[in-house]
């Protein structure tokens, strides 16, 4: 007995001493590495937390630009197995729980939800969608928690772009894509998600958009599951800035409708304009039309080169006023000063007009765009000085703006000029501008001679609104004198009174501008070409004091459409007419711009259209006859009598035949189109129809007040305006 007590004694000793020991060696000499393996299990890894891309809005706060993130949602089928097995109840009863929830806080569909479930091997995690908004996997954490469901899994998937205005803007905003999509093929791990700008405002900006990352210690089981552990450190991520623009997104629709309006009109191939506070240098409105972009996907039109920017043109005639203002300004000209003009030879070169002036004076030369008198002034003016001014104006240079794309125009250097330059620059050729420099000289000329840096954003705020950086207007460099600036004034108002933009005119408030035609550079040449043209016009309101600055131009508008008077001119009266109709409009009170401009609609019914169209035309309105052949009484009227209408808003008559047998038939014609048209071609068109026409200036015509297309009485008249 007592030997057996001693050799177990021996054997228990021996065991827990070789027991000992290999503990000792585990822990301490660790000859299997295992410490390795403890601190991958108990060290804390790190969770990468994709900040959200910031906001992009217009001056208003109106929103333009958004993010939305996405998340993957997988159910882990053995946790949810095992949660059924202790809740007694059946694998697919348990899956329909969860289908419930995932489905009623989501835009999945049950079935959809059920199907996932049910797939593969039922005891693996499934994922169930990667397009699970921010918003609704908040809902579904909160249902699985409340109702102690198992199971769910969730990670950053994406990030979306939603341009809430649609093509509205389009190529101003610009566009995203995806750096990475989540995951490194190469590692067979996680990236680092990222949406990076590619054009326009989201590439000019994305550093400040796109913010930066933030990470989350987190510990993982066996399984990979998260696991509770104290002291774990977290860095947030900083959400990318939201920057408020100077565009007002109600100015940016006026001005983008009217463009797509004008290029299906002119059958141009493009166009753009800019809406610029000469006083600040804030852009108001940026756009940039073609053809397609009406039928383009918006994300196409995204991509697409921001057309005020980046398209450079030759500006014509709208030079003229920037060539006169140093002679002004330097008394090389005086206002009643004689100045021949029609044609000038200098050297082997000959300049003309395209009508025969005679002598003009300084203020006539910009009102009749004359070609030679502008010539024999940039003489005085001379090559050094001229071209010393169109730099200060910022003309061959990048904008301020800096953004994605722009182009700097093209101005030769001044020891590059030949002997045609400074009369070619002088009237707009030999130089290419874009439309948000001529936008930026023309304001020299708005503001009393201050050339303004123009801003396109007003400021970066953070997620609450607050303002975390925002951009005073800057004066870049004084180019003029109020003086001087102030004779320009009156000059292009002259061109909108009674020069080569007089059918724009309005009664209610004082425009000025200027109209410029430039036959196109062929390409690779140094000539033009004989049918293809770009139109122009800048102009500024109200005059005596302008708010606004405003380029229009088309590019390759149809012939007869090609004079920056046929085209731009009209569009940028449109917009202009619709900016002061808009209801938080301060230049011009909205009621006091309807007193001005509207009359009370005559009672015309039962009156022979004879009669009717006298009417009409005393008043000036514009005005449709539809109605059958033979017909001569007005039956109907739109708008109807008694309504306050626009003088220039058209009106529509339905005409009928007489319930006096008595009276005779009055056969009737069709009004054909004669806008874009000579004067010439004008009337011989007219009296093919059989339509006299009274005519109020020269040249192309501009307004015709009978309607293309209205029934027409024989011998009747149609009121033509026409201007160069």
């Amino acid at each position: 007995m007592k030997t057996r007590f001693w050799f177990l004694m021996v054997i228990f000793g021996i065991t827990s001493l070789t027991w000992a020991v290999y503990l000792f060696s585990i822990q301490i000499l660790d000859p299997f590495n295992f410490s390795g393996a403890r601190r991958v299990r108990y060290i804390p890894k790190k969770e990468i937390l994709i900040p959200r891309r910031g906001a992009i809005l217009d001056a208003s706060g109106n929103l333009l630009v958004s993010s939305v993130s996405f998340y993957q949602v997988d159910i882990d089928r053995a946790e949810v197995a095992k949660w059924a097995v202790k809740k007694n109840k059946s694998l697919e009863l348990a899956f329909n729980e969860l289908a419930d929830v995932i489905s009623s806080h989501s835009s999945l569909d049950k079935g959809a939800v059920l199907k996932r479930l049910n797939l593969g091997k039922r005891n693996s995690s499934i994922q169930i969608s990667n397009k699970i908004s921010e918003a609704e996997l908040d809902k579904i954490i909160k249902s699985f928690e409340a109702k102690e469901l198992p199971g769910l899994i969730h990670s950053f998937a994406s990030m979306k772009r939603i341009y809430s205005k649609e093509k509205l803007a389009a190529r101003l905003m610009g566009s995203v894509s995806e750096v990475s999509n989540g995951f490194d093929i190469t590692t067979n791990s996680k990236s680092l998600y990222k949406l990076a700008g590619i054009c326009g405002i989201e590439a000019t900006y994305d550093k400040l958009l796109s913010g930066s990352y933030g990470w989350r210690e987190i510990v993982l089981d066996a399984n990979q599951q998260r696991v509770p552990y104290p002291d774990l450190h977290e860095k947030k991520p900083d959400n990318g800035k939201n920057i408020w623009l100077t565009i007002d997104a109600n100015i940016q629709e006026i001005v983008e409708n009217a463009l797509y309006e004008g290029l299906e009109k002119y059958s141009a191939s493009n166009a753009g304009a800019v809406v610029m506070d000469p006083n600040t240098g804030r852009i108001l409105a940026m756009a940039g039309v073609s053809k397609e972009d009406k039928t383009d996907d918006a994300g196409l039109v995204r991509v697409k080169s921001n057309i005020p920017l980046s398209f450079m043109f030759e500006p014509g005639s709208t030079m003229k006023p920037l060539t006169m203002l140093p002679a002004v300004e330097g008394k090389l000209v005086r206002g009643d000063e004689q100045i021949p003009c029609g044609r000038y030879q200098t050297g082997r070169r000959v300049i003309s007009d395209t009508h025969f002036y005679g002598d003009l004076n300084p203020k006539e030369i910009i009102v009749k765009s004359s070609n030679v008198g502008i010539a024999r002034i940039a003489e005085r003016i001379g090559k050094v000085k001229l071209y010393e001014t169109f730099i200060s104006m910022g003309f061959g240079q990048k904008t301020a703006l800096n953004l994605f794309g722009e182009s700097s125009g093209m101005f030769a250097k001044l020891q590059n000029w030949d002997g045609y330059t400074l009369h070619s620059v002088a009237f707009g050729q030999a130089i290419s501008v874009t439309a948000v420099q001529l936008a930026t000289a023309y304001s020299v000329i708005a503001n009393g001679g201050k050339l303004m840096k123009p801003t396109l954003v007003d400021s970066y705020r953070d997620d609450s609104g607050k303002i975390l950086e925002q951009f005073e207007p800057a004066v870049l460099r004084n180019v003029s004198t109020k003086a001087a600036t102030d004779t320009l004034k009156t000059y292009i108002q002259g061109v909108v009174d009674y020069g080569t933009a007089r059918h724009i005119k309005m009664d209610y408030i004082r425009l000025g501008g200027k109209t410029g035609t430039a036959q196109k550079n062929v390409i690779g040449t140094v000539g033009y070409s004989s049918n293809k043209y770009n139109s122009v016009f800048v102009g500024m309101f109200p005059i005596e004091a302008p708010q606004m600055v405003i380029v229009v131009f088309y590019d390759e508008p149809a012939y007869g459409f090609h004079y920056g008077s046929t085209s731009s001119a009209p569009t940028f009266k449109k917009i202009v007419e619709n900016i002061l109709f808009m209801p938080d409009c301060q230049i011009l009170p909205y009621n006091e711009r309807l007193m001005q401009t509207s009359l009370n609609m005559p009672d015309l019914r039962g009156m022979s259209l004879h009669k009717a169209e006298g009417t009409l035309n005393h008043y000036g309105f514009l005005y449709k006859v539809e109605g059958p052949d033979s017909a001569s009484i007005v039956v109907d009227q739109f708008p109807k009598a008694g309504v306050t209408v626009d003088r220039n808003h058209p009106i529509t008559l339905k005409i009928g035949r007489s319930v006096n047998k008595n009276l005779p038939i009055i056969e009737t014609g069709t009004m054909p189109a004669l806008i874009g048209l000579s004067l010439r071609e004008a009337m011989k068109l007219a009296a093919k129809e059989q339509v006299a026409i009274k005519i109020n200036g020269t040249g192309i015509v501009r307004k015709q007040s009978v309607l293309p297309g209205s029934r027409i009485l024989r011998g009747s008249y149609c009121m033509l305006e026409a201007s160069l």
